[in-house]
Order: C-alpha cells, then structure tokens, then sequence
C-alpha cells in the first residue's frame, strides 16, 4: 500500500475515502458515487479503480457492472483514520 498521505493528495481521493468511511456499509457502483459527490463519472472510475489497487476499496463484480466497498480490513482502516484524520 503507498502512503496514505500520498493516496490523499487528490481531493477526489478524499472525497471517496470520506464517503465510505461515513457510509462503511455502501456497495455502490462509478456512476451511483459520481453522483453522490457530484463529480464527473470518469474521474471517479479512476480513482476509484486506483483505490481498489491500494485496498482501500473493494470492487464486486454485479451483471455488468462493478460496485465498489470500502475495505472491511482493520489495520488498512486503522492506517488511513490515523495518517487522514485531520486531511479528510
């Protein structure tokens, strides 16, 4: 995993992270986040395709479509409330 603080540089990050950390249980897809945080649809598939490469999310495969969890793994959750507390 890289560093937290490195991962938060990019607002939108921020924006994903915070939205699953107050939203844990949310299974949601690009388009249904976008949405939610009002951000164009590609952008958040970007980031959110580079957060599920550092574990932070987790992608589940629904028909054709990918739905994104936050990560259910204690220390990675640890790790990003205490690098990001302050940040996000």
């Amino acid at each position: 995993m890289a560093e937290i603080k490195k991962i938060c540089a990019s607002t939108l990050n921020r924006k994903i992270i915070r939205f699953f950390q107050e939203n844990p249980s949310t299974v949601d897809t690009s388009r249904g986040i976008a949405a939610w945080l009002n951000f164009d649809r590609k952008e958040v598939k970007k980031a959110l395709d580079s957060l599920v490469k550092e574990k932070i999310l987790i992608p589940h495969r629904i028909g054709s479509s990918i739905a994104y969890a936050y990560t259910q793994d204690k220390k990675i959750i640890k790790k990003i409330e205490q690098s990001v507390k302050s940040d996000i």
